[in-house]
């Protein structure tokens, strides 16, 4: 059958699928905008679970060096808590690095203050995130919606902040200046 050409898992939809998938999910969210978000909404299921020839081999490649991602993930993680140590209005999500290979670095952010702060930093140019909003309030979910209170609450507080494997712990302390000059903004408002 003939394919759209390419790399990826396009490459293997027939042309005259292309239709049907249209139908079925709306075009993505831009990068940009998604970057700029505090909350995305799950309208339906689906599940992502193509990985492209390329990918693999990548991947294969990436092993043979995640002694040194492990070992350079949790010093990072380390250096984060250490910076972090102290900053009113603010607390790591505490990880096992012992026994884990942290893949973020998340905080919670009090007080209410959360959505403000993660945009002052992104006027500051810190590349922060806010990842998984809890489920039972997506649209998907709603037929299992119950209030959750405390879950909802953690939600609206928590976000990551930039975690790359090469990032140093200079950047960390630099990042976590940044965050600790937009909560002392946010606390003169």
């Amino acid at each position: 059958m003939p394919h759209a050409g390419g790399i990826g898992p396009a490459s293997s939809v027939p042309r005259r699928s292309a239709p049907v998938l249209r139908r079925g999910r709306p075009p993505p969210e831009s990068a940009a905008r998604r970057a700029e978000a505090t909350t995305y909404t799950i309208d339906g299921f689906g599940m992502r679970v193509q990985m492209s020839p390329l990918n693999a081999a990548v991947g294969l490649v990436q092993l043979v060096h995640f002694a040194e991602a492990e070992t350079r993930r949790r010093a990072l993680w380390r250096a984060y808590a250490a910076a972090l140590d102290g900053i009113d209005g603010v607390s790591l999500v505490d990880a096992d690095v012992d026994r884990t290979v942290p893949a973020l670095c998340a905080v919670r952010v009090l007080d209410g203050r959360r959505d403000r702060v993660f945009h002052a930093l992104l006027e500051r140019g810190i590349g922060v995130g806010v990842h998984y909003p809890p489920n039972h309030t997506q649209p998907a979910f709603a037929a299992w919606h119950r209030p959750l209170p405390v879950t909802e609450r953690l939600g609206g507080q928590i976000m990551t902040l930039p975690f790359q494997q090469h990032l140093t712990e200079a950047a960390a302390e630099h990042i976590t200046g940044e965050l600790r000059a937009a909560l002392a903004a946010e606390t003169d408002r």
